[in-house]
């Protein structure tokens, strides 16, 4: 992956679960991809999902701009999933990236203002981000 980050190597047990969401034309494994035709719950239920599991340290998000789940909908759950763990104590590095027409521009200042990375027409930049929070991290003595 880079930037000092490494993909972990999805459990069976966790590949099957995260499999049970996503479509047979999808992938489970490392990344997962639920493909960009699957409606909100979808990616409800596997961010949920990545964010339950305690072997997973961080989620990296990818987002195709889509009809079936718009930018600004799929911001909206982001965030509120993510309050929700970090309200419970769970508080895991999600970053997001988000492609597509101009609408993701507002999603991605909607999820950073309520303290999810997300950068507009780039993969690079939030893995970056997340590799530099993770290098403080170590140097700093908390991994």
């Amino acid at each position: 992956m880079g930037n000092g980050l490494s993909l972990m190597e999805i459990p069976d047990d966790l590949d099957a679960t995260f499999a049970a969401f996503i479509p047979p034309f999808g992938a489970a494994g490392n990344p997962i991809d639920i493909t960009g035709g699957e409606p909100p719950s979808t990616y409800e239920a596997t961010i949920r999902l990545g964010l339950e599991d305690p072997r997973i340290q961080a989620l990296v998000l990818g987002y195709w701009h889509t009809i079936v789940t718009p930018p600004m909908v799929f911001a909206e759950l982001t965030a509120r999933v993510v309050a929700d763990f970090r309200a419970k104590g769970i508080e895991k590095p999600v970053v997001v990236s988000l492609a597509g027409d101009v609408e993701v521009e507002e999603a991605c200042q909607y999820l950073c203002e309520r303290g999810v990375v997300a950068y507009p027409y780039t993969t690079e930049k939030p893995v970056a981000a997340l590799g530099a929070k993770y290098r403080w991290a170590r140097a700093a003595g908390l991994l």
